[in-house]
């Protein structure tokens, strides 16, 4: 009797383990080539090295932006399409696992710079990763948005691509820092840093624009309440 207690304990055990696996984690192993799977709540790389995924804590707003584990990544769903002003704190895609990005596109700059290529961007050359084909992705966005010429004066010229960087007054790497991150042209863009008085939400980019985007792997800074409304990044897992 006390031996099929501890099999039934260790069974649940595993089942619970296996269950911090959820969808979310899924979506990474369907997104993201060099992971192979996730089960007993460890991301497995195809490199063979490990991660885990979920630390069991709940933690404040302040504490997950700065400490996210993997899956506190999927803390606030993102929404498709059209926007509205977001709710306080709603900041999805923003929180970010900074060992998880470092062992998707690299370690450091050198690691980094390795995997760059240089696309044409409306007339205009930059430099992005070639890691999940994001080089790709973004050329399709620029072939698409070139369709429409009115659309032009949001976009070039960027404000940036790669650079290996924190984010402003934080100790948090940027995705620019990997090569999967464009701004847009600053002239129309709005950060929520800038907002002078208290905060506001305030953007002019177009919708057409996000969709665009959206359709390609990217996510858009307008839709946080810490809004960077010239900012996209590739995060396909999470659309």
């Amino acid at each position: 009797m006390y031996r099929r207690s501890i099999l039934l304990v260790a069974m649940l055990s595993t089942m619970l383990l296996q269950a911090q696996c959820d969808a979310h984690a899924q979506k990474l192993v369907n997104t993201y080539r060099q992971i192979k799977a996730c089960k007993h709540n460890t991301i497995f790389w195809s490199d063979g090295s490990k991660m885990l995924y979920d630390d069991g804590k709940k933690e404040t707003f302040e504490k997950i932006l700065t400490q996210a584990d993997i899956e506190d990544m999927f803390t606030h769903s993102y929404r498709n399409g059209r926007y509205n002003k977001p709710s306080k704190n709603y900041d999805p895609g923003r929180y970010r696992n900074d060992a998880f990005f470092r062992k998707m596109y690299g370690n450091s700059a050198h690691a980094v710079k390795k995997h760059l290529t240089t696309i044409n961007w409306l007339g205009q050359k930059i430099q992005v990763t070639t890691v999940n084909h994001v080089h790709k992705q973004l050329q399709k966005v620029a072939r698409e948005l070139a369709k429409y010429p009115k659309l032009r004066k949001y976009l070039a010229p960027i404000g940036g691509t790669f650079k290996w960087r924190k984010i402003a007054g934080t100790n948090r790497l940027s995705v620019h820092s990997y090569g999967a991150a464009i701004d847009i042209r600053v002239k129309y863009s709005a950060y929520w840093r800038w907002s002078k008085g208290g905060y506001k939400y305030r953007n002019q980019i177009p919708l057409q624009i996000v969709k665009i985007f959206e359709k390609y792997g990217f996510i858009w800074g307008g839709k946080w309440y810490h809004y960077d409304t010239m900012h996209f990044e590739y995060r396909p897992e999470l659309l």
